[in-house]
Formats: C-alpha cells, sequence, structure tokens
C-alpha cells in the first residue's frame, strides 16, 4: 500500500468550525471543531472518498501541487 498526499485547503466558517476540502477529491469534504481535527477527519474522508472511486472503476486523481494556503494531507492509496 501506498501513501499519496493531497492538498488540502482548511478554512473557518461562520459557526467557528474548520472546513477542510481538496480540490483534487471533491467528494472529500469535513470539519472539525480544531484545525488539528478537521485534519485527521480530511485524511478519512479523502480514504472513504477514493474507495468510492476504486468501487465505480474510476481512476484515482493524481494529487495536485499545493496552491498558497493549502496544507498536505497524507492518505493510503491503494
Amino acid at each position: 500500500m501506498t501513501a499519496e498526499h493531497y492538498p488540502v485547503r482548511i478554512e473557518r466558517d461562520a459557526a467557528g468550525r474548520y472546513l477542510a476540502t481538496c480540490r483534487d477529491v471533491p467528494e472529500a469534504l469535513t470539519d472539525g471543531a480544531e484545525r488539528d481535527e478537521a485534519k485527521a477527519e480530511m485524511a478519512d474522508a479523502l480514504m472513504v472518498a477514493l474507495e468510492g472511486y476504486r468501487l465505480d472503476g474510476r481512476p484515482l486523481p493524481s494529487p495536485s501541487r499545493p496552491e498558497p494556503g493549502e496544507i498536505l494531507v497524507r492518505v493510503k492509496a491503494g
């Protein structure tokens, strides 16, 4: 099993929670009360979304280069 690192944006929403999104895998969307919690939840959300790609027979999206304001989140793939 290999690991990929996907760029993720974590931003605070109007309710004060941290929303995590990934432009390479838009199906992966989550939040957390703290930034670290949102990052950890995103690792799980990416794993679930990528498993959905596999089950649907879709190719896994390649991670793009991070843009300013994004962090890399590690997810096991394959």
